[in-house]
């Protein structure tokens, strides 16, 4: 049986991999940090892994770090579980049960599970700012080929999607990860989420009980309601996920049934003014 210490020590091997990964590179400091060890100990463990997966790390002198080679990984992956680190949610580990847990259930997914090879192309372009050349699928235009420079993860609730300067249209848009089949890391991008327009503009929703609802009190409980209305701010690009993930009337007149859809937009002319795309307030999504 493994004791304390090798636990400990396989947990920082498994960290070297996912930073490796998905991120492209990990370095002394990357351990230093994360793990409160000393430098020659963060050495010891690059070392250490270097030796134990061949290939899988090298060297970069312009750097100062060990960046992705060619090997395969040694541990095994959840990519969900890893993007949900990298979005800054959750803390990633090799045991994902490690620590305490009442008895629950949390909505599962019924989406494909993308590749990790898949995921982690992905998330290594968006931190070393390169292009990827993509075959991804549309519900319009089927699966074709594109070139795409992703700047961004999005979760709404229900799926990740990947915000990318689509070169082809010129423009920002968000894609479904689950739409991805092949993905390959191309040429440095001078694109930044500096230029996203939609993304730095915040916009603030007035969400308020459904107008037709019989009992508007026991609304404005469930959600914190105080004052009549309750305040949300917002991406300008996210605010079409926001609404749909929260069942939210956004028609012009109320027209929503009130029990579906318990809360109602009541601003959506000024969001529309302050920069929410049209697509956001469109019944159905492509």
């Amino acid at each position: 049986m493994m004791g304390p210490q090798r636990d400990i020590q396989r947990e920082r091997l498994f960290y070297i991999e996912f930073l490796a990964l998905f991120v492209g590179q990990v370095s002394r400091k990357d351990l230093v940090s994360r793990f409160g060890i000393s430098e020659p100990a963060a050495t010891k463990d690059l070392s250490l892994y270097a030796e134990l997966v061949p290939g899988m790390l090298r060297y970069d002198l312009r750097q100062k770090c060990y960046v992705l080679g060619e090997g395969e990984p040694y541990f095994e992956h959840d990519p969900e579980q890893a993007l949900y680190s990298l979005a800054g949610e959750r803390a990633i580990a090799m045991d994902t049960e490690h620590a305490r847990r009442l008895p629950s259930w949390v909505n599962s997914s019924i989406k494909r599970d993308v590749p990790l090879s898949v995921v982690a192309a992905i998330t290594r372009c968006i931190y070393q700012r390169r292009k990827m050349a993509v075959r991804y699928g549309s519900l319009s235009t089927g699966a074709r080929e594109r070139v795409l420079s992703p700047v961004a993860l999005v979760n709404d609730g229900l799926r990740w999607h990947i915000r990318c300067f689509a070169h082809e249209h010129d423009e920002f848009r968000d894609y479904n990860l689950a739409r991805f089949s092949t993905v390959s890391v191309s040429d440095p991008s001078d694109v930044s989420l500096n230029e996203d327009r939609e993304w730095n503009t915040e916009v603030r929703l007035r969400l308020v009980p459904h107008p037709k609802a019989k009992h508007p009190e026991t609304i404005s409980l469930d959600y914190g309601i105080t004052d009549g209305a309750k305040y949300v701010t917002l991406r300008a690009c996210l605010v079409g996920y926001f609404l749909r993930h929260w069942h939210i009337d956004f028609s012009d007149e109320a027209t929503g049934d009130p029990k579906a859809q318990q809360l109602f937009l009541d601003n959506k002319r000024d969001l529309r003014e302050a920069g929410v795309p049209n697509w956001a307030f469109e019944q159905e999504l492509s």
